[in-house]
């Protein structure tokens, strides 16, 4: 969508059970894209809509990579913007721990809208702990692919995955409010660190129905990016920045501005990305 021939592409991606057309504010940031002379890319992987109950953020980020590589090679594609929604902040988190240098030195824009905890509001439900216990035992003794009760999940759902987003320090356990500060750091240092040129915006929502009522949504925000900015030296500006919607729900639909706010921070920022 947008500037096909541009050379700077935008990459949606969305949460759980999500596919094409993943948030409210979809639309919204298509016409800014165009606006600011970038593409919107809204890819299908193999963890769309379902599929993501017997993946990885591995597998994702492998075909991110092979999409950025496809986009460079046959559309013209030069600089990068991820735009992750609830999971989709797991993949672009991961992404930049793991993915190819060159392809992480292509992005200028990485915008975490709803960076919420899957652990702790899995940890209200009922049979939380005894699903964990399974899914620990299940890969113990080597079938990490078999699928988890469908008591334990709305979705099919391998023990690897299950553990991957519900145990403590699982691979997807990048946002929990219950980490300290050095084990937020831990997770999330490698954001900012060594970057030349990125900016990442950290966008959370005051009314996040999937994070918690215990939680301080404000507090958290400000941890995630101070653990982001953590590995930066003394003269070094941060790479990450606070968004914090005061009135906004998981994906920012019910607030008549709320995707608006989110999407026009983005759109400043992918304007002011130098080549």
């Amino acid at each position: 969508q947008g500037s096909g021939l541009s050379d700077k592409k935008c990459i949606l991606l969305g949460g759980l059970s999500d596919g094409l057309l993943p948030v409210p504010y979809t639309q919204l940031l298509a016409d800014s894209c165009h606006e600011a002379s970038w593409s919107l890319v809204q890819p299908v992987i193999s963890s769309s809509y379902l599929g993501f109950g017997h993946g990885s953020l591995e597998r994702d980020c492998r075909e991110i990579e092979e999409l950025m590589r496809y986009l460079i090679d046959h559309r013209n594609a030069d600089s990068f913007c991820l735009v992750g929604h609830s999971t989709g902040c797991q993949d672009a988190v991961y992404f930049l721990r793991h993915a190819a240098p060159d392809l992480c030195n292509r992005l200028k824009v990485v915008a975490l809208q709803a960076p919420a905890s899957d652990r702790e509001g899995a940890a209200l439900e009922e049979g939380y702990a005894e699903n964990v216990q399974l899914s620990q035992e299940l890969i113990q003794n080597g079938k990490a692919e078999e699928m988890m009760p469908r008591s334990a999940f709305w979705a099919p759902i391998t023990a690897q995955r299950y553990a991957d987003l519900h145990e403590r320090g699982g691979t997807d356990d990048f946002f929990s409010s219950d980490y300290s500060d050095d084990e937020l750091s831990e997770r999330l240092q490698h954001v900012g660190k060594d970057r030349k040129g990125l900016k990442v915006l950290v966008a959370f929502s005051g009314s996040d129905e999937f994070v918690p009522a215990h939680v301080d949504k404000r507090l958290l925000t400000d941890r995630l990016v101070k653990a982001m900015n953590s590995a930066r030296g003394d003269d070094e500006a941060p790479v990450a920045e606070a968004l914090y919607i005061e009135s906004g729900n998981h994906n920012l639909s019910e607030g008549e501005k709320d995707g608006k706010i989110f999407v026009d921070r983005v759109s400043e920022l992918i304007k002011t990305t130098a080549k």
